[in-house]
Parts: structure tokens; C-alpha cells; sequence
């Protein structure tokens, strides 16, 4: 796995550490930099990133959704697609 993504796919930037998700025992391919409204259209990251969110302290629902209808103004939510079962996954990078 690690051959394959630090070799055989492009890289990107982020504020953070970059990190590469995996999904069904593989890593997943890069998708890009999407804003709130992008990731609207892929349901099952957007739940999995609020859950993310409030794991790591984001527990206002309000403050929660304020900060997902910004994304692309500052912080981003980077996509990814499984490659054996097309689930879309993503995780949120900020300065």
C-alpha cells in the first residue's frame, strides 16, 4: 500500500500532514479538494465527516454545520472513492 501511494499517485498539499484513506483493506483514490456544496452531492462522506468532527470536539450541531457550509473558505474537505466499492470517504483539512 504504501509503495502505491507514495509512488503511483500524485501527491496534493495540505495544511496538515496529508494522510491517504483507506477503505475495504486498500487505499482509496484520490479524488480532489471539494467545497460543502461538492460534498453535499456524496452523502456517506458528509455523515462520516460531521461523525469525524464531532469525535475530535465538535460537539454544537450549529458550530458543526456553520463550519461544513464554509468548507473551501479556509479549510477544505479533501475526497477520496474506494476502489472496490465506490464508498466515498473524505476528512477535513485547516490552517
Amino acid at each position: 500500500m504504501l509503495h502505491r501511494v507514495t509512488r503511483r499517485t500524485p501527491g496534493f498539499h495540505a495544511w496538515q500532514d496529508p494522510h491517504w484513506l483507506v477503505h475495504c483493506h486498500d487505499v482509496a483514490a484520490f479524488i480532489g479538494e471539494i467545497s460543502y456544496s461538492e460534498l453535499a452531492a456524496h452523502p456517506e462522506a458528509l455523515n462520516q465527516l460531521r461523525q469525524d468532527l464531532r469525535i475530535d470536539g465538535r460537539h454544537d450541531a450549529a458550530q458543526l454545520e456553520q463550519f461544513l457550509a464554509h468548507l473551501g473558505e479556509g479549510a477544505t474537505a479533501v475526497l477520496f472513492r474506494c476502489t472496490d466499492c465506490d464508498t466515498h470517504l473524505t476528512y477535513a483539512d485547516a490552517s
